[in-house]
Protein backbone atom coordinates (compact mmCIF):
# COMPACT_ATOMS: atom_id res chain seq x y z
CA UNK A 1 0.00 0.00 0.00
CA UNK A 2 1.39 3.39 -1.01
CA UNK A 3 2.49 5.81 1.72
CA UNK A 4 2.26 8.78 -0.64
CA UNK A 5 -0.27 11.48 0.14
CA UNK A 6 -1.15 14.75 -1.60
CA UNK A 7 -0.57 18.05 0.13
CA UNK A 8 -2.31 21.19 -1.04
CA UNK A 9 0.38 23.83 -0.50
CA UNK A 10 -0.67 27.45 0.01
CA UNK A 11 2.27 29.83 -0.18
CA UNK A 12 1.47 32.91 1.99
CA UNK A 13 4.87 34.56 1.64
CA UNK A 14 3.88 37.06 -1.05
CA UNK A 15 1.12 39.63 -1.32
CA UNK A 16 -0.66 37.27 -3.74
CA UNK A 17 -0.49 33.73 -2.44
CA UNK A 18 0.00 30.78 -4.78
CA UNK A 19 -1.40 27.27 -4.49
CA UNK A 20 -0.01 23.98 -5.76
CA UNK A 21 -0.07 20.27 -4.94
CA UNK A 22 2.86 18.19 -3.74
CA UNK A 23 3.14 14.42 -3.30
CA UNK A 24 4.97 13.40 -0.12
CA UNK A 25 5.66 10.31 1.94
CA UNK A 26 3.34 10.25 4.93
CA UNK A 27 6.04 8.51 6.97
CA UNK A 28 8.64 11.24 6.47
CA UNK A 29 9.18 13.55 9.46
CA UNK A 30 7.89 17.08 9.09
CA UNK A 31 11.43 18.43 9.15
CA UNK A 32 12.24 16.48 5.98
CA UNK A 33 9.03 17.63 4.32
CA UNK A 34 9.88 21.19 5.27
CA UNK A 35 13.26 20.92 3.50
CA UNK A 36 11.50 19.59 0.40
CA UNK A 37 9.09 22.53 0.48
CA UNK A 38 12.00 24.97 0.66
CA UNK A 39 13.59 23.29 -2.37
CA UNK A 40 10.36 22.94 -4.35
CA UNK A 41 9.34 26.58 -3.90
CA UNK A 42 12.84 28.11 -3.83
CA UNK A 43 12.33 29.52 -0.35
CA UNK A 44 15.56 30.91 1.13
CA UNK A 45 16.14 29.30 4.52
CA UNK A 46 17.80 32.44 5.83
CA UNK A 47 14.41 34.18 5.69
CA UNK A 48 13.27 31.73 8.36
CA UNK A 49 9.92 30.56 7.13
CA UNK A 50 7.81 28.01 8.91
CA UNK A 51 4.95 25.92 7.59
CA UNK A 52 1.69 25.42 9.40
CA UNK A 53 -1.04 22.84 9.34
CA UNK A 54 -4.10 24.81 10.45
CA UNK A 55 -2.04 26.04 13.37
CA UNK A 56 1.65 25.97 14.17
CA UNK A 57 3.14 22.47 14.39
CA UNK A 58 5.91 22.55 16.97
CA UNK A 59 7.21 18.96 16.87
CA UNK A 60 8.89 18.53 13.48
CA UNK A 61 10.03 14.99 14.32
CA UNK A 62 6.50 13.72 13.87
CA UNK A 63 5.19 12.41 10.57
CA UNK A 64 1.93 13.27 8.77
CA UNK A 65 0.78 9.73 9.61
CA UNK A 66 1.38 10.33 13.34
CA UNK A 67 -0.39 13.69 13.13
CA UNK A 68 -3.23 12.01 11.20
CA UNK A 69 -3.13 14.34 8.22
CA UNK A 70 -6.27 13.89 6.10
CA UNK A 71 -5.93 12.35 2.64
CA UNK A 72 -5.83 15.76 0.94
CA UNK A 73 -4.22 17.86 3.64
CA UNK A 74 -3.64 21.60 3.37
CA UNK A 75 -0.31 23.13 4.33
CA UNK A 76 0.29 26.88 4.60
CA UNK A 77 3.78 28.31 4.35
CA UNK A 78 3.98 31.52 6.34
CA UNK A 79 6.58 34.00 7.44
CA UNK A 80 8.21 33.12 10.73
CA UNK A 81 7.85 36.49 12.39
CA UNK A 82 11.00 37.83 13.98
CA UNK A 83 10.01 39.53 17.23
CA UNK A 84 13.28 41.37 17.81
CA UNK A 85 11.60 44.75 17.21
CA UNK A 86 8.85 43.87 19.70
CA UNK A 87 11.49 42.87 22.24
CA UNK A 88 13.28 46.18 21.67
CA UNK A 89 10.24 48.34 22.44
CA UNK A 90 9.55 46.09 25.42
CA UNK A 91 12.86 47.34 26.85
CA UNK A 92 11.71 50.93 26.36
CA UNK A 93 8.30 50.66 28.03
CA UNK A 94 7.45 53.54 30.33
CA UNK A 95 4.60 54.25 32.70
CA UNK A 96 4.69 57.56 34.62
CA UNK A 97 5.22 57.31 38.37
CA UNK A 98 3.70 59.70 40.92
CA UNK A 99 6.80 61.91 40.79
CA UNK A 100 6.43 62.36 37.03
CA UNK A 101 3.09 64.15 37.27
CA UNK A 102 3.16 67.95 37.49
CA UNK A 103 2.49 69.55 40.86
CA UNK A 104 -1.15 70.24 41.62
CA UNK A 105 -2.86 67.91 39.14
CA UNK A 106 -5.54 65.56 40.42
CA UNK A 107 -4.52 61.91 40.33
CA UNK A 108 -7.06 59.31 41.45
CA UNK A 109 -6.40 55.64 42.09
CA UNK A 110 -8.25 52.35 42.13
CA UNK A 111 -8.95 51.51 45.76
CA UNK A 112 -10.64 48.53 47.41
CA UNK A 113 -14.19 48.95 48.71
CA UNK A 114 -13.12 49.05 52.36
CA UNK A 115 -10.64 51.91 51.86
CA UNK A 116 -13.00 53.84 49.57
CA UNK A 117 -15.77 53.55 52.16
CA UNK A 118 -13.42 54.81 54.87
CA UNK A 119 -12.62 57.89 52.77
CA UNK A 120 -16.30 58.46 52.11
CA UNK A 121 -17.22 58.26 55.81
CA UNK A 122 -14.37 60.61 56.77
CA UNK A 123 -15.45 63.15 54.12
CA UNK A 124 -19.08 62.95 55.23
CA UNK A 125 -18.09 63.33 58.90
CA UNK A 126 -15.93 66.39 58.13
CA UNK A 127 -18.85 67.98 56.29
CA UNK A 128 -21.23 67.35 59.20
CA UNK A 129 -18.75 68.94 61.63
CA UNK A 130 -18.50 71.98 59.34
CA UNK A 131 -22.27 72.40 59.20
CA UNK A 132 -22.42 72.45 63.01
CA UNK A 133 -19.34 74.57 63.78
CA UNK A 134 -19.26 76.94 60.79
CA UNK A 135 -22.46 76.53 58.72
CA UNK A 136 -21.81 79.69 56.71
CA UNK A 137 -18.62 78.25 55.21
CA UNK A 138 -19.58 74.58 55.18
CA UNK A 139 -19.28 73.17 51.65
CA UNK A 140 -18.30 70.27 49.48
CA UNK A 141 -15.07 71.20 47.68
CA UNK A 142 -14.92 69.28 44.42
CA UNK A 143 -12.16 69.46 41.78
CA UNK A 144 -13.61 71.13 38.70
CA UNK A 145 -14.00 68.94 35.61
CA UNK A 146 -14.60 71.97 33.37
CA UNK A 147 -12.61 72.09 30.11
CA UNK A 148 -10.53 75.06 31.27
CA UNK A 149 -9.19 72.89 34.11
CA UNK A 150 -8.08 70.09 31.75
CA UNK A 151 -4.88 70.04 29.72
CA UNK A 152 -2.30 67.88 27.97
CA UNK A 153 0.95 67.29 29.85
CA UNK A 154 3.93 66.67 27.58
CA UNK A 155 5.98 64.97 30.30
CA UNK A 156 3.50 62.18 31.12
CA UNK A 157 1.88 62.43 27.66
CA UNK A 158 -1.59 62.37 29.18
CA UNK A 159 -4.68 64.54 29.47
CA UNK A 160 -4.79 65.62 33.14
CA UNK A 161 -7.12 67.43 35.52
CA UNK A 162 -5.91 70.62 37.22
CA UNK A 163 -6.49 71.67 40.84
CA UNK A 164 -9.22 74.26 40.38
CA UNK A 165 -12.19 73.61 42.66
CA UNK A 166 -15.90 74.26 42.59
CA UNK A 167 -17.63 75.01 45.88
CA UNK A 168 -21.06 73.63 46.71
CA UNK A 169 -21.99 75.56 49.83
CA UNK A 170 -24.32 74.24 52.50
CA UNK A 171 -26.04 77.61 53.11
CA UNK A 172 -26.24 78.78 49.48
CA UNK A 173 -29.63 78.77 47.72
CA UNK A 174 -27.90 78.12 44.38
CA UNK A 175 -26.30 74.90 45.57
CA UNK A 176 -28.60 73.64 48.33
CA UNK A 177 -30.19 71.06 46.01
CA UNK A 178 -26.85 69.75 44.74
CA UNK A 179 -25.61 69.46 48.33
CA UNK A 180 -28.68 67.41 49.23
CA UNK A 181 -28.20 65.26 46.13
CA UNK A 182 -24.55 64.65 46.98
CA UNK A 183 -25.42 63.73 50.56
CA UNK A 184 -28.02 61.25 49.32
CA UNK A 185 -25.58 59.76 46.82
CA UNK A 186 -22.95 59.32 49.53
CA UNK A 187 -25.47 57.41 51.62
CA UNK A 188 -26.33 55.10 48.70
CA UNK A 189 -22.69 54.48 47.82
CA UNK A 190 -21.84 53.78 51.46
CA UNK A 191 -24.50 51.07 51.56
CA UNK A 192 -23.20 49.22 48.51
CA UNK A 193 -19.55 49.57 49.54
CA UNK A 194 -20.42 48.16 52.96
CA UNK A 195 -21.86 45.07 51.25
CA UNK A 196 -19.18 45.16 48.50
CA UNK A 197 -21.89 45.01 45.83
CA UNK A 198 -21.76 46.62 42.39
CA UNK A 199 -24.42 48.71 40.67
CA UNK A 200 -24.77 50.56 37.39
CA UNK A 201 -25.23 54.29 37.03
CA UNK A 202 -28.82 53.63 36.02
CA UNK A 203 -29.39 51.63 39.23
CA UNK A 204 -28.13 54.56 41.28
CA UNK A 205 -30.50 56.97 39.56
CA UNK A 206 -33.53 54.74 40.15
CA UNK A 207 -32.76 54.35 43.83
CA UNK A 208 -34.01 57.92 44.33
CA UNK A 209 -35.45 59.46 41.18
CA UNK A 210 -37.24 62.16 43.18
CA UNK A 211 -34.04 63.78 44.39
CA UNK A 212 -31.83 63.14 41.35
CA UNK A 213 -34.61 64.09 38.88
CA UNK A 214 -32.56 63.14 35.80
CA UNK A 215 -29.92 60.47 35.25
CA UNK A 216 -27.45 62.97 33.81
CA UNK A 217 -27.46 64.66 37.25
CA UNK A 218 -26.72 61.47 39.17
CA UNK A 219 -24.09 60.46 36.59
CA UNK A 220 -22.23 63.73 37.10
CA UNK A 221 -22.56 63.48 40.86
CA UNK A 222 -21.01 60.01 40.81
CA UNK A 223 -17.95 61.35 38.99
CA UNK A 224 -17.82 64.38 41.31
CA UNK A 225 -17.86 62.08 44.32
CA UNK A 226 -15.11 59.89 42.88
CA UNK A 227 -12.76 62.79 42.17
CA UNK A 228 -13.56 64.37 45.55
CA UNK A 229 -12.53 61.14 47.29
CA UNK A 230 -9.47 60.70 45.06
CA UNK A 231 -10.62 57.35 43.68
CA UNK A 232 -11.83 56.00 40.35
CA UNK A 233 -15.50 55.60 39.65
CA UNK A 234 -14.98 51.83 39.66
CA UNK A 235 -13.76 52.15 43.26
CA UNK A 236 -17.28 53.31 44.18
CA UNK A 237 -18.51 49.95 42.84
CA UNK A 238 -20.45 51.81 40.15
CA UNK A 239 -19.94 50.18 36.77
CA UNK A 240 -21.02 51.03 33.25
CA UNK A 241 -22.17 48.58 30.59
CA UNK A 242 -19.22 47.13 28.71
CA UNK A 243 -18.71 46.09 25.11
CA UNK A 244 -15.04 45.14 25.00
CA UNK A 245 -13.84 41.59 24.28
CA UNK A 246 -10.49 39.79 24.54
CA UNK A 247 -8.98 36.66 23.01
CA UNK A 248 -5.51 35.18 22.86
CA UNK A 249 -2.57 34.26 25.05
CA UNK A 250 -3.77 35.28 28.48
CA UNK A 251 -5.54 33.67 31.38
CA UNK A 252 -6.73 35.11 34.66
CA UNK A 253 -9.20 34.63 37.44
CA UNK A 254 -12.46 36.57 37.40
CA UNK A 255 -14.38 36.44 40.68
CA UNK A 256 -12.39 33.29 41.45
CA UNK A 257 -13.16 31.53 38.14
CA UNK A 258 -10.25 30.66 35.83
CA UNK A 259 -10.58 32.19 32.34
CA UNK A 260 -8.44 30.88 29.46
CA UNK A 261 -8.72 33.31 26.55
CA UNK A 262 -7.26 30.85 24.04
CA UNK A 263 -10.49 28.87 24.35
CA UNK A 264 -13.00 31.67 23.79
CA UNK A 265 -13.64 31.09 20.09
CA UNK A 266 -14.36 33.77 17.51
CA UNK A 267 -16.55 35.81 19.87
CA UNK A 268 -13.86 36.24 22.50
CA UNK A 269 -14.33 36.78 26.24
CA UNK A 270 -16.43 39.76 27.30
CA UNK A 271 -14.40 42.15 29.44
CA UNK A 272 -16.09 42.50 32.81
CA UNK A 273 -16.97 45.99 34.06
CA UNK A 274 -15.84 44.77 37.50
CA UNK A 275 -12.14 45.12 36.82
CA UNK A 276 -11.41 44.79 40.54
CA UNK A 277 -12.55 41.14 40.28
CA UNK A 278 -9.69 40.24 37.88
CA UNK A 279 -6.67 38.57 39.53
CA UNK A 280 -3.85 36.13 38.79
CA UNK A 281 -2.98 37.43 35.33
CA UNK A 282 -0.70 35.09 33.38
CA UNK A 283 0.48 35.23 29.77
CA UNK A 284 3.19 34.06 27.39
CA UNK A 285 2.26 36.74 24.83
CA UNK A 286 4.85 39.12 23.39
CA UNK A 287 2.50 42.08 22.94
CA UNK A 288 -1.07 43.36 23.15
CA UNK A 289 -2.93 44.18 19.93
CA UNK A 290 -5.75 46.70 20.36
CA UNK A 291 -8.12 46.59 17.39
CA UNK A 292 -10.68 49.27 16.56
CA UNK A 293 -13.40 47.10 15.05
CA UNK A 294 -15.12 43.86 15.97
CA UNK A 295 -14.97 42.61 12.36
CA UNK A 296 -11.15 42.76 12.39
CA UNK A 297 -11.13 41.15 15.84
CA UNK A 298 -13.24 38.25 14.57
CA UNK A 299 -10.93 37.68 11.60
CA UNK A 300 -7.92 37.58 13.94
CA UNK A 301 -9.75 35.26 16.34
CA UNK A 302 -11.02 32.88 13.65
CA UNK A 303 -7.54 32.62 12.10
CA UNK A 304 -6.09 32.13 15.59
CA UNK A 305 -3.53 34.84 14.88
CA UNK A 306 -2.38 34.60 18.49
CA UNK A 307 -1.15 31.04 17.79
CA UNK A 308 0.82 32.29 14.81
CA UNK A 309 2.25 35.36 16.57
CA UNK A 310 1.90 35.17 20.39
CA UNK A 311 -0.28 38.08 21.45
CA UNK A 312 -3.40 39.22 23.30
CA UNK A 313 -6.10 40.75 21.08
CA UNK A 314 -8.62 43.28 22.41
CA UNK A 315 -11.33 45.41 20.87
CA UNK A 316 -13.63 48.04 22.35
CA UNK A 317 -15.84 47.80 19.23
CA UNK A 318 -15.18 51.39 18.23
CA UNK A 319 -14.80 54.12 20.83
CA UNK A 320 -13.76 52.12 23.92
CA UNK A 321 -15.75 52.01 27.16
CA UNK A 322 -14.12 52.52 30.55
CA UNK A 323 -13.81 48.81 31.33
CA UNK A 324 -11.94 48.09 28.10
CA UNK A 325 -9.52 50.96 28.67
CA UNK A 326 -8.95 49.91 32.28
CA UNK A 327 -8.38 46.31 31.21
CA UNK A 328 -5.80 47.34 28.60
CA UNK A 329 -4.02 49.46 31.21
CA UNK A 330 -4.18 46.66 33.79
CA UNK A 331 -2.56 44.03 31.61
CA UNK A 332 -0.07 46.54 30.15
CA UNK A 333 1.02 47.37 33.69
CA UNK A 334 0.93 43.91 35.26
CA UNK A 335 2.38 41.94 32.33
CA UNK A 336 4.78 44.65 31.11
CA UNK A 337 3.83 44.13 27.47
CA UNK A 338 3.97 46.65 24.63
CA UNK A 339 0.66 47.70 23.07
CA UNK A 340 0.12 48.03 19.31
CA UNK A 341 -2.95 49.71 17.82
CA UNK A 342 -4.77 48.64 14.63
CA UNK A 343 -7.24 51.33 13.56
CA UNK A 344 -8.90 52.66 10.42
CA UNK A 345 -6.74 55.05 8.41
CA UNK A 346 -9.02 58.01 9.06
CA UNK A 347 -9.23 60.82 11.66
CA UNK A 348 -11.81 58.94 13.72
CA UNK A 349 -9.67 55.81 13.96
CA UNK A 350 -6.83 58.02 15.18
CA UNK A 351 -9.16 59.67 17.68
CA UNK A 352 -9.94 56.24 19.14
CA UNK A 353 -6.24 55.41 19.35
CA UNK A 354 -5.64 58.75 21.04
CA UNK A 355 -8.24 57.96 23.73
CA UNK A 356 -6.45 54.70 24.53
CA UNK A 357 -3.14 56.58 24.59
CA UNK A 358 -3.66 59.88 26.43
CA UNK A 359 -7.18 59.60 27.86
CA UNK A 360 -10.24 61.76 27.33
CA UNK A 361 -11.30 65.12 28.70
CA UNK A 362 -14.54 63.66 30.05
CA UNK A 363 -12.60 61.31 32.34
CA UNK A 364 -9.37 63.27 32.71
CA UNK A 365 -9.29 62.63 36.46
CA UNK A 366 -8.97 58.88 35.76
CA UNK A 367 -6.33 59.16 33.02
CA UNK A 368 -3.65 57.59 35.22
CA UNK A 369 -5.73 54.42 35.56
CA UNK A 370 -6.81 54.14 31.92
CA UNK A 371 -4.28 55.70 29.52
CA UNK A 372 -1.31 53.84 28.02
CA UNK A 373 0.94 56.63 26.80
CA UNK A 374 3.42 54.43 24.91
CA UNK A 375 0.99 52.67 22.52
CA UNK A 376 2.46 52.22 19.03
CA UNK A 377 0.34 52.92 15.94
CA UNK A 378 0.82 49.72 13.91
CA UNK A 379 -1.77 50.36 11.23
CA UNK A 380 -3.64 50.97 9.12
CA UNK A 381 -1.20 53.78 8.21
CA UNK A 382 -2.09 56.08 5.30
CA UNK A 383 1.32 55.19 3.83
CA UNK A 384 0.32 51.51 3.91
CA UNK A 385 -2.30 52.06 1.21
CA UNK A 386 0.32 52.30 -1.55
CA UNK A 387 2.86 50.08 0.20
CA UNK A 388 0.44 47.14 0.32
CA UNK A 389 -1.34 47.78 -2.95
CA UNK A 390 -4.75 48.80 -1.62
CA UNK A 391 -6.75 49.49 -4.82
CA UNK A 392 -8.58 52.73 -5.42
CA UNK A 393 -11.96 51.04 -5.17
CA UNK A 394 -11.16 50.14 -1.55
CA UNK A 395 -10.23 53.74 -0.66
CA UNK A 396 -12.86 56.26 0.43
CA UNK A 397 -12.81 59.97 -0.43
CA UNK A 398 -12.53 62.15 2.68
CA UNK A 399 -15.56 64.31 3.40
CA UNK A 400 -15.19 68.00 4.34
CA UNK A 401 -15.88 66.90 7.92
CA UNK A 402 -13.09 64.30 7.74
CA UNK A 403 -10.65 66.89 6.43
CA UNK A 404 -11.61 69.41 9.11
CA UNK A 405 -11.14 66.77 11.81
CA UNK A 406 -7.73 65.85 10.41
CA UNK A 407 -6.66 69.50 10.17
CA UNK A 408 -7.71 70.11 13.77
CA UNK A 409 -5.99 66.96 15.00
CA UNK A 410 -2.68 67.85 13.40
CA UNK A 411 -2.57 71.05 15.51
CA UNK A 412 -2.97 69.23 18.83
CA UNK A 413 -0.02 69.05 21.23
CA UNK A 414 -0.27 65.28 21.41
CA UNK A 415 0.12 64.95 17.63
CA UNK A 416 2.73 67.70 17.32
CA UNK A 417 4.92 65.75 19.78
CA UNK A 418 4.84 62.78 17.36
CA UNK A 419 6.42 63.77 14.00
CA UNK A 420 5.44 60.50 12.29
CA UNK A 421 1.80 61.08 13.23
CA UNK A 422 2.07 64.48 11.56
CA UNK A 423 3.57 62.93 8.42
CA UNK A 424 0.87 60.27 8.16
CA UNK A 425 -2.01 62.71 8.74
CA UNK A 426 -0.52 65.15 6.22
CA UNK A 427 -0.32 62.30 3.69
CA UNK A 428 -3.96 61.45 4.33
CA UNK A 429 -5.00 65.09 3.84
CA UNK A 430 -2.89 65.55 0.71
CA UNK A 431 -4.30 62.44 -1.00
CA UNK A 432 -7.83 63.19 0.21
CA UNK A 433 -8.59 59.52 0.83
CA UNK A 434 -9.08 57.31 3.86
CA UNK A 435 -9.48 53.55 4.31
CA UNK A 436 -10.96 51.10 6.78
CA UNK A 437 -9.15 48.03 8.12
CA UNK A 438 -11.47 45.90 5.93
CA UNK A 439 -9.72 47.33 2.86
CA UNK A 440 -6.95 44.81 3.60
CA UNK A 441 -9.35 42.08 2.48
CA UNK A 442 -9.60 43.54 -1.02
CA UNK A 443 -8.33 40.35 -2.68
CA UNK A 444 -7.90 37.83 0.12
CA UNK A 445 -10.00 37.71 3.29
CA UNK A 446 -6.95 36.44 5.22
CA UNK A 447 -4.51 38.99 3.79
CA UNK A 448 -4.44 40.88 7.12
CA UNK A 449 -3.55 37.84 9.23
CA UNK A 450 -1.36 35.98 6.73
CA UNK A 451 0.65 38.85 5.25
CA UNK A 452 -0.02 42.41 6.42
CA UNK A 453 0.33 42.04 10.20
CA UNK A 454 3.16 39.47 10.13
CA UNK A 455 5.20 41.72 7.82
CA UNK A 456 4.45 44.88 9.82
CA UNK A 457 5.47 43.20 13.09
CA UNK A 458 8.48 41.45 11.52
CA UNK A 459 9.85 44.75 10.15
CA UNK A 460 8.88 46.88 13.16
CA UNK A 461 6.86 49.20 10.91
CA UNK A 462 4.86 51.15 13.47
CA UNK A 463 4.66 54.77 14.57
Amino acid sequence: MSNMISLLIKNKLDIKDTTTTLKIDSKSPLATIKEKLYEEFSIPKKNRFVFLFNKKVLDEKKTPAELKFPKNAEIEIKLKVNLKNIKQIKKELYLPSETDFPYGVIIVENKPAELTRRRLIETAADFVVQTVQDPKNAAFKIPSRASENIGYDDNTKMVLLGNQQMIRAYRSLSSVLSVAQMARLMKLIDEQLNKNLHTTKRDVFYRDVNIFRDQSISDNLIEDLAVMLGVTRASLNVVASTKGIVVGRINFKESGDLIDCTKMGVGGKAITPMIDQITNLDSDAEFILVVEKEAAFMRLAEDRFYDYVPCIIITGKGQPDMATRMFVKLIRKELNLPVLGLMDADPYGLDILRVYTIGSKALSFETNEMAVSDIKWLGLLPSDLDEYGIPNNARIPMSPRDKKRGEDMIKEEFVQARPRWVEEIELMLSTGVKAEIQALAHEDIQFMTNFYLPNKIHSGDWV
